[in-house]
């Protein structure tokens, strides 16, 4: 993924990003090296992706733009925040999340996660987006100014065939 971290790092710092936390997963591993490499960039590693909604929903108010970037799993684990702060106080929080257990993942122990995410986000009615293809990534300030529009959590996902490639 070092190309695809590296126009992900350029399309959010187009979109004015300013501080990223963080929670590791494999598949965003790069892109959380190359923002936490930038001087531009406050990187704030948490220990669980609900801080990360809650730094990035702090950050906010205080005129920063940011960005949540988590697995699938992590994701998962704090709908619940984004639900009852976010969806409540109308506070837009980006999240760039990895799409695991999608067709191309392969792996068995992240298949719930495939079956469960999108259906989920559905019923919280998040707006999300699938980037599957390099062409794609131009979109990533549109889908930025999107949440920030709709006073809501944006889900951007990225695909293996994407960040595997």
């Amino acid at each position: 993924m070092p190309d695809v971290a590296e126009r992900i790092h350029a399309e959010l710092m187009k979109a004015g990003v300013r501080l990223a936390a963080t929670l590791p997963d494999d598949w965003v591993a790069p892109l959380i090296r190359k923002l936490a490499s930038d001087p531009a960039i406050r990187h704030v590693p948490v220990a669980r992706e609900a801080e990360a909604v809650a730094i990035c929903s702090g950050a906010f108010f205080g005129g920063v733009r940011s960005v949540a970037v988590m697995g699938n799993t992590g994701l998962l684990t704090c709908t619940g925040e984004l639900a009852t702060l976010n969806l409540r106080h109308q506070i837009p929080v980006f999240c760039i999340v990895s799409q695991r257990g999608s067709l191309d993942d392969h792996r068995v122990y992240q298949e719930v996660q495939g079956r469960r995410t999108l259906p989920l986000l559905a019923a919280y009615d998040f707006p999300y987006h699938v980037l599957d293809k390099a062409d794609e990534l131009a979109c990533i300030p549109d889908a930025y100014e999107t949440c920030r529009l709709q006073k809501r959590p944006f889900i951007l996902f990225l695909t293996r065939r994407l960040v595997k490639t």
